[in-house]
């Protein structure tokens, strides 16, 4: 006859501590790793737009370069703004994962001529309103901004 109180002597096991402990820590380890993607996610969010925007400069950027001028004349997005950025910037909307984000295009055209040149500086900058906030930057009017800048010369 076997009694049900004895125990083995090669029987182990975790105690109700043990578990709770491993819980513990288990629990702690996860909220790190938790964070960790939170922070991953918002860090490829913010490329995603910066990466639209870049886009939309480089696009405008593009077709400025493609306008002409020369010593008979120059296309109206070519004449010179006297270092001013275009007031109000253009809005363009994109649709970027599911949402609309509305950037501000602004762009602005210097002489640069010389004696012997005849050269033109286009910047373009694209911004954005970024919900962390932040002063607004002078050539768009919002927070986040990304500029592209490029040299042409007379076509004739």
């Amino acid at each position: 006859m076997t009694n049900n109180k004895q125990h083995s002597h090669g029987q182990q096991g975790f105690t109700l501590v043990e578990i709770m402990i491993a819980m513990l820590v288990f629990m702690v380890i996860m909220l790190g790793v938790a964070g960790g993607l939170i922070a991953a996610i918002k860090a490829n969010s913010g490329n995603v737009v910066r990466d639209e925007a870049l886009r939309l400069a480089e696009d405008e950027l593009n077709r400025l370069k493609g306008d002409q001028f020369s010593t008979f004349g120059t296309s109206g997005d070519l004449a010179d703004t006297a270092g001013q950025w275009t007031t109000p910037p253009v809005n363009v909307l994109s649709h970027i994962r599911g949402g609309t984000i509305t950037f501000a295009r602004a762009t602005q055209v210097t002489d640069l001529a010389t004696a012997a040149t005849a050269l033109k500086r286009i910047d373009v900058a694209v911004g954005w309103d970024d919900p962390a906030g932040g002063a607004a930057l002078p050539a768009t009017g919002k927070n986040r901004q990304v500029s592209l800048s490029t040299i042409i010369v007379r076509s004739d």
